[in-house]
């Protein structure tokens, strides 16, 4: 008997989710409730995934036990996955959630999966209620899947209220994005490793480049930095979707790095390792595992006043928030950690908050919320 069964992308599949869902489900083994993980066959059709490819190379991890049946083309296949959660008895039946392109297959798992075991839990890990940038349709269509699940795990405050306004059909429960412990590199070794200078204040934007995370505030931001602190450094770190492809086909602005491509957990540690504080410029936010990564590796946050990092960030304690899209608010903000000497308190302010986060608590929270103790 299989207790509990998780629904969602998995690496080789690239993306937040994808390490997210792997990261649960390891801890949840590590609590002694191995999952079942179904994932992806094939996910997004071609015309809908904005990025140069969804999945990398290689195979499904093999720590795990990994059903590959999910079909982005065909929703049918979530009725499969709800007929194998049902014959493997699972109490709890738990589906990531963050677009409403997959609405329509997981409300055939939710309810077929009701029909088949009516007495587990169904529960949404609801990376966003709805896509970013989402208009009021795509809005309407992620209610049809959010509206058949008996728990909806969110992460942050805001989304609790929503979902409880919205979506008073289920339970809703807070239950912040995790940050996994980080093997760290020492600062010096990852500057040398990526030849940064040693001594000059580094900054890092990391993750898809797209509009809603304010990659070109940033940029706007630290041209004025630059005017006042000639040493500063700023990593741009991601794949680039939309207007953010043109960043390649131009000079870099002065004391720009550019790293325009998805980039493998290891590189993308170094970077994170490297720098002084990460950036998150967002225009909005429900949840970022960057900040979680940048916790993990004890490295303060400096962004928006967002919901989905106000969880993460507490001000002048583990970083700086400033209201978003404000790019004279974040100049200052970034110059204020240079010169009043912010990075070991907020570092360490960083390094303590990253204890708080850890992913064996998000899955002793997502079982509670099953009904499973570890």
């Amino acid at each position: 008997m299989t207790r509990v069964v998780l629904l969602g992308p998995v690496p080789p599949w690239r993306s937040g989710i994808a390490d997210q869902t792997v990261r649960l489900a390891r801890a949840m083994a590590s609590l002694g409730v191995p999952p079942l993980v179904i994932t992806f066959a094939r996910m997004y059709p071609r015309s809908l995934y904005p990025g140069v490819a969804d999945r990398g190379e290689g195979a499904f991890p093999a720590d795990l036990e990994v059903a590959a049946l999910l079909d982005g083309f065909n929703p049918l296949s979530f009725r499969r996955a709800a007929e194998l959660a049902a014959q493997r008895g699972a109490r709890l039946a738990a589906a990531a959630f963050w677009t409403s392109v997959f609405a329509p297959h997981l409300s055939v798992f939710l309810s077929s999966h009701r029909a088949e075991a009516p007495d587990a839990v169904r529960l949404l890990l609801c990376h966003n209620l709805a896509d970013h940038e989402a208009g009021a349709p795509r809005r309407a269509l992620a209610r049809l899947a959010l509206r058949r699940a008996d728990v909806l795990a969110v992460q942050n405050a805001g989304d609790l209220a929503t979902a409880r306004r919205e979506v008073p059909e289920a339970r809703a429960a807070l239950v912040p994005h995790p940050s996994e412990p980080a093997l760290i590199v020492p600062r010096g070794e990852a500057r040398a490793r990526l030849d940064l200078p040693p001594d000059a204040p580094v900054f890092l934007f990391s993750g898809l480049l797209r509009p809603y995370k304010g990659w070109d505030v940033l940029l706007e931001a630290f041209e004025g930095v630059r005017r006042a602190q000639r040493d500063a450094v700023l990593l741009l770190a991601g794949e680039p979707w939309g207007e953010a492809k043109l960043l390649a086909s131009r000079p870099a602005p002065p004391g720009v790095r550019l790293f325009l491509r998805f980039l493998a957990a290891e590189e993308r540690g170094l970077l994170f390792d490297a720098c002084d504080a990460v950036v998150c410029p967002y225009r909005h936010a429900t949840g970022s595992g960057i900040a979680a990564d940048a916790v993990a590796h004890q490295r303060p946050v400096i962004g928006s006043d967002v919901p989905g990092l106000a969880v993460v960030v507490e001000e002048g304690v583990s970083g700086l928030l400033v209201p978003p899209g404000d790019a004279g608010a974040l100049t200052a903000a970034l110059l204020r950690f240079v010169r009043e000497g912010l990075a070991d308190r907020l570092t360490a302010g960083a390094a303590a908050l990253g204890a708080r986060f850890s992913p064996e608590a998000h899955a002793r929270a997502i079982l509670s919320l099953g009904g499973i103790g570890s």
